[in-house]
């Protein structure tokens, strides 16, 4: 058994993808979604013809799912790293978090839920944000499906999971994970990864990490840090697990230069964290101690008593049934207080990522007998939470079960449940809390949406997700003191909001006169002698009278009456806060009580106020410009990069479409004063298309906005192409054409000289040639501003020798290729018969795989089988690729094209050749910036 850190990298962030794909917006149908009602922010005809046509773009078989100019979150082989330069970097606006770390109220200071809680245990989440290392955008997209993680209250350290053999190894953060850990007081840390051999890692990966200069500088670790200091986030996760060959072995020189590099990294960067993983040791080896030993305490502590890493994450088996027995946490903790480090920087690490709350774990050898626990947890991958999710909902029952417990409450006591049950995180960590000063201001957004709101009115159908712009959610997920007859629960729903995409909801039944409370933050905020508290809310069933109780410092509780009660429509109720000036907050609750019987209550929080009064000033934008935009090759469809200046940072900057009738289509919303439109579609034929953005306050009060204006290509004239589905035929066999002519298109007619039909119209025509022959095909494309014809002369040839069929003619045929990964992924795996072997090139594209067929053959199609039909991710599939053909081996001759394949299997029919070796290029491996090219089968058809 091998370590699942590395040995299910792979795995993970193929399964990530496929799973996630799987999210259906189950959520966005049901509920009582408000209605726009003011003329500001009513949606116009106009304006939702607009927002479906561009929800619509993903479900066009022909369009990329994100255009080329997609600014894209960084990675880097180590070398490609050393010429990276942030002054150059196209990107650096869109990667960079602007969101500063928040502090956190002081772990002594902390209250606790239950009796197991801890206030020295960390977490560290090692997660899956994103379901691969490149093609990830910065600040999400105009889809619902992300990781939007919520229970930061429990989180210390969010190690950011990335890295590949086929696209880069050194993985900073995505800004918006960074932005949304950082509102919660979370430190996050990129991913440096070194895999082993058989998942492509090479050793001259490892040389070039530990390159020492002249001067004793370690070039990757200074670039290592100006990363993390230019894009703000907070350290590294060293993951080491390159074995070596025999060739080039691994050696004790290497664990003694891994941990000179840690010491420097350290020297140069005190303030940024880099933490080690339990897998090299001090001689070399690869072999994983699931504890702190002496062979592997030298990457914490010197043999002089200098410090190294900052902390360790230990590898999973401590909690195996061969090694229970020896107490390795026990052991770990032990070892660490007798070498000055704090037990609590080692985090036993947990393994979910295949069972999630389902693993079983033996906590009593976590747990400290004389209380609290030995050291830290580390989690991998609970974002299986996300992964193995059929909705959102389910999404949020399984997060909630993972970090909370099986019974929704962490103030529940699950000293019932067995020694190897999921108590959940709840049970170990006391909830920490970044409300520590003021402004506090949260919509309840989870940062993704099926539509979106803004002050209680729908203003967009759009999908769309953005972590940037997540708000603090609720500190108790979910606390509830129910009274005589009052059933209430809680969740999230993404039925309606007050700004954003979800709200808080209560459910349930309540008894006349009888409150409920429900305890949502922990809190360390002293009250401004002119602070405005309010809270909005509808209820849906009866009114709601809806009163704030404050726990303060002082142990005392304060119930402040709402100035009115919540009814149907958004209310947002106000708070006398006089009687609490200077004092500090230490828990914000609410007390619920309905003036009638009422069964299926929906009572929703949309948004909750804590501001001093006039604090909040309105920006003002000016500069917008259109910084690059590229479009479809047929001017249909655009990606749009928009930059601005602000002069002052808003809290929200919502990028509008101004369409003909001057109503404006929300493109989406970002915290930073720059924006990507994805796939934007052409909606009238004015050539222009006019964008708004307009600044927007913690108090969503409007300040000053700009306008610019972007021209499209004149794509008037259609483009004409078509494909048949076999070119190789016998006489009287149905041939299919199918046009591939561009989107503006308006009539497709045919020219079949020599077929039973001569002429036709239509998208897809089937004829048959009844006489032997050569013949041509021609197609023209029309609309109202004219046509275009294309003819392929030679592409059908009929003949009797095909009266068999097509005869597949590369199964076992010789094979070499460029590049392979190992002796498993080699060439001749492409030509096999078995769909779930691969051959599998890393390194820079494009990649070539050449087939001979032994002797000279007629050849008109090829079958090729990419990644999805090997069960792989269909990001990985190949996104562009050409087949050329060659009797001799030496000259090549281009057969067929492709610039924009999504699928899993393509079919390839092209003019008939003769030809003995037929040549594979892959151009674009994936459809992200994954290099690594995956050819599951290559079938090449025709006659001998």
């Amino acid at each position: 058994m091998k370590n699942k850190v590395l040995g299910r990298r792979c795995i993970a962030i193929s399964l990530a993808a496929a799973l996630s794909a799987g999210l259906t917006a189950c959520g966005s149908t049901g509920g009582d979604t408000q209605a726009a009602t003011t003329e500001t922010t009513q949606i116009t005809e106009t304006a939702q013809t607009a927002e479906r046509i561009y929800s619509l773009t993903e479900e066009n078989e022909n369009q990329e799912l994100t255009m080329a100019r997609q600014p894209e979150s960084s990675y880097w082989f180590p070398s490609e790293l050393l010429s990276w330069d942030a002054k150059t970097d196209e990107d650096l606006r869109f990667n960079v978090s602007t969101v500063p770390l928040s502090e956190r109220a002081a772990r002594e200071h902390l209250q606790t839920v239950n009796a197991t809680q801890n206030k020295e245990t960390n977490i560290m989440a090692i997660s899956i944000m994103n379901s691969s290392t490149s093609g990830n955008p910065p600040h999400g997209l105009n889809k619902v499906n992300a990781n939007t993680f919520t229970y930061w209250q429990y989180v210390d350290t969010l190690v950011y999971w990335g890295g590949s053999s086929g696209e880069g190894l050194i993985v900073p953060p995505s800004p918006d994970v960074v932005d949304a850990a950082h509102k919660n007081g979370v430190r996050v840390l990129g991913t440096v990864f070194m895999p082993q051999t058989a998942h492509g890692g090479k050793m001259e990966w490892l040389e070039d990490l530990l390159v020492k200069n002249e001067d004793g500088s370690y070039p990757v670790a200074d670039k290592l840090i100006e990363v993390a200091q230019t894009y703000g986030f907070e350290g590294w996760f060293m993951n080491q697990e390159t074995e070596g060959t025999d060739e080039e072995p691994l050696t004790a020189d290497h664990a003694a230069r891994m941990q000179q590099f840690i010491q420097y990294f350290k020297e140069q960067a005190p303030d940024l964290d880099l933490v080690y993983y339990d897998s090299m040791t001090v001689d070399g080896k690869m072999d994983w101690q699931n504890a702190l030993t002496e062979e592997n305490l030298a990457y914490l502590v010197s043999e002089d008593g200098d410090p190294v890493a900052d902390a360790m994450f230990l590898n999973f088996w401590w909690t195996s049934d061969t090694l229970a027995d020896q107490e390795l946490l026990k052991k770990s903790a032990a070892l660490a207080s007798e070498n000055g480090i704090n037990p609590y920087d080692l985090y036993a690490g947990v393994d979910i990522q295949s069972e999630g709350y389902n693993t079983e774990i033996k906590w009593d050898l976590f747990e400290n007998e004389e209380g609290g626990t030995y050291t830290s947890l580390g989690l991998y991958c609970p974002s299986w939470a996300y992964t193995s999710a059929d909705t959102i909902q389910n999404f949020w029952k399984q997060e909630n079960k993972l970090w909370v417990n099986s019974m929704g409450d962490p103030s529940a006591d699950v000293k019932k449940l067995s020694n190897t049950q999921w108590k959940g995180i709840s049970s170990y960590i006391v909830e920490r809390t970044p409300l520590t000063s003021l402004p506090f201001v949260t919509n309840f957004s989870t940062g993704n949406g099926y539509s979106f709101f803004k002050n209680g009115s729908q203003i967009s159908l759009l999908d769309w997700n953005n972590r940037s712009i997540a708000d603090i959610m609720p500190t108790y997920r979910y606390i509830i003191e129910n009274g005589n007859g009052n059933k209430l629960s809680a969740d999230l729903d993404v039925a309606d909001a007050y700004y954003g995409g979800t709200s808080l909801i209560l459910r349930g039944n309540m008894a006349k006169d009888t409150s409920s409370t429900i305890k949502l933050y922990a809190a360390e905020l002293t009250a401004a002698d002119n602070m405005i508290y309010t809270t909005a809310a509808k209820a849906k069933g009866t009114e709601i009278t809806l009163n704030a109780v404050l726990e303060l410092e002082d142990g005392s509780v304060v119930t402040l009456e709402g100035d009115q009660n919540v009814g149907e429509e958004w209310t947002v109720v106000s708070y006398d806060t006089s009687s609490i000036i200077g004092k500090t907050i230490k828990s914000i609750s609410y007390e619920i009580t309905s003036a009638e019987d009422v069964s299926g209550l929906q009572l929703r929080f949309g948004n909750i106020t804590m501001m001093e009064a006039d604090s909040e000033e309105n920006a003002a934008v000016s500069n917008l410009e259109v910084l690059d935009s590229e479009f479809d090759e047929d001017g249909m469809y655009a990606g749009v990069r928009l930059a601005w200046s602000s002069d002052i940072a808003a809290d929200y900057y919502e990028v509008y479409r101004v369409n003909q009738d001057n109503s404006r289509s929300l493109l989406g919303v970002s915290n930073t004063t720059s924006f990507y439109i994805n796939t934007l579609p052409r909606t009238d034929d004015t050539n222009k298309s006019a964008f708004e953005v307009v600044p927007v306050n913690a108090a969503l009060e409007e300040g000053n906005s700009a306008q610019v204006v972007m021209d499209w290509p004149d794509n008037s004239l259609p483009k004409a192409d078509f494909a048949a589905d076999v070119t190789l035929a016998a006489p009287g066999t149905k041939i299919t054409f199918e046009s591939l002519c561009s989107a503006n298109t308006e009539t497709v007619n045919w020219t079949f000289a020599g077929a039973d039909i001569e002429t036709a119209e239509g998208e897809s025509v089937s004829v048959s040639y009844p006489e032997e022959g050569i013949y041509s095909v021609k197609v023209t494309a029309v609309n109202k501003a004219g046509s275009i014809e294309k003819e392929k002369e030679g592409y059908i040839v009929i003949t009797s020798d095909a009266a068999d069929g097509l005869v597949l003619l590369s199964q076992g045929a010789g094979t070499e290729a460029d590049a392979y990964v190992n002796e498993n992924e080699a060439p001749e795996f492409a030509v096999d018969g078995d769909v779930s072997t691969k051959w599998c090139a890393t390194g820079a594209a494009p990649h070539e795989i050449t087939l001979d067929l032994g002797e000279v053959n007629t050849v008109s199609a090829v079958d090729i089988f990419h990644a999805e039909a090997g069960g792989e991710s269909a990001d990985m599939n190949t996104k562009s690729y050409t087949i050329l053909v060659s009797q001799d081996g030496n000259s090549f001759e281009e057969v067929y094209s492709v610039t924009k394949n999504t699928n899993g299997t393509t079919h390839n029919a092209f003019t008939p050749k003769d030809a003995r070796y037929v040549k594979l290029v892959v151009n674009k491996p994936t459809q992200g910036s994954d290099s690594a090219a995956r050819i599951y089968e290559i079938e090449v058809y025709g006659i001998k």
